[in-house]
């Protein structure tokens, strides 16, 4: 749920660039490039995501302390997988897609096939 967070924090800024002297030109023209891509993701989208993932969040909480776990971590997947399939995830997966792996470390892994094995060791209601 944090990565999700953070992944909504990324995108709601997407004019941030890095204004570091030492940084490769190569390299500031890509972040430019992706920079340039992710600020074209529908905005309203991105706070509905996050609208909805708050909400989502308070309603795992309330499974996981009413000891409902096993629900808990079905609709934990099936949200994950019903956020990185919107229009939005599809979207910066596209921008991020051709980065070399010095800027792919500034976005995380938000693939579902990440998603589905890191959860498959361990439980929602453990990491919330």
């Amino acid at each position: 749920m944090k990565k999700v967070v953070i992944v909504v924090f990324f995108l709601l800024v997407p004019g941030v660039a890095i204004s570091q002297p030492n940084i490769d030109p190569a390299m500031m023209e890509q972040l430019q490039e992706m920079a340039t891509c992710v600020s074209a993701i529908d905005q309203n989208e991105i706070k509905q995501i996050e609208k909805e993932s708050k909400e989502f969040e308070t309603k795992i909480k309330g499974l996981c302390k009413s000891g409902k776990r096993d629900e808990a971590q079905k609709k934990t997947m099936e949200y994950s997988q019903k956020v990185l399939m919107s229009p939005a995830f599809i979207t910066l997966r596209k921008c991020t897609e051709n980065m070399p792996a010095a800027l792919k470390r500034m976005v995380p892994d938000m693939s579902a096939e990440r998603i589905t094995k890191e959860f498959k060791n361990k439980h929602v209601c453990d990491e919330i």
